[in-house]
C-alpha cells in the first residue's frame, strides 16, 4: 500500500504494536494473517488521512538506481500502483497481492463487497491502461 520502503517498515512496526496491544481481540488464531492485514490496512489509511492535513508533497519524486534487466516491468507496475487512489490501491494490493478474498478485503477496508468489486474493476482497468501505454 505504501510506495516507500521506509514507510512500509514503519507501517509494519505500527501494525505489530497495535496487534500486541489488542491481542485479546483475536478470536481465531488461525486467522492471524488476515487479522494483521486488517490492522495494517486501517493504520495505513489513518496515517495517510492524518498526513494529508499537514503535508502536500509529491511522493513520486525519489532517487532510484538504474533498473537491472528484468526489473523494468516491476518498476512500471510499482509506478502504476502508486498512481492509483489510496483506497483503490489498497483493494488491489489486499486482494491480488496479499491474496485476501473479496469479503476479507471489504472487511479490512470497512466497506461493502460491492464497493471492493467496483474498486478492483477500476484499479485493474487503470493498471492495464497505464501499463499498455507505457
Amino acid at each position: 500500500m505504501t510506495t516507500d520502503e521506509s514507510e512500509a517498515q514503519d507501517l509494519v512496526q505500527a501494525t505489530f504494536e497495535i496487534a500486541l496491544r489488542r491481542l485479546s481481540t483475536l478470536r481465531d488464531p488461525a486467522a492471524l494473517r488476515y487479522w494483521l492485514l486488517r490492522i495494517e490496512t486501517r493504520e495505513a489509511m489513518r496515517v495517510t488521512r492524518r498526513m494529508r492535513r499537514f503535508v502536500r508533497l509529491d511522493g513520486r519524486v525519489r532517487e532510484i538506481a538504474a533498473p537491472n534487466p528484468g526489473t523494468t516491468e516491476r518498476l512500471a507496475l510499482r509506478q502504476a500502483l502508486a498512481e492509483l487512489p489510496l483506497r483503490i490501491r489498497a483493494a488491489v494490493a489486499l486482494h491480488h497481492l496479499a491474496g485476501l478474498t473479496v469479503a476479507q478485503t471489504a472487511d479490512a477496508l470497512g466497506v461493502s463487497e460491492n464497493t471492493v468489486k467496483t474498486e478492483l474493476k477500476i484499479g485493474l482497468a487503470r493498471l492495464r491502461k497505464e501499463l499498455s501505454d507505457g
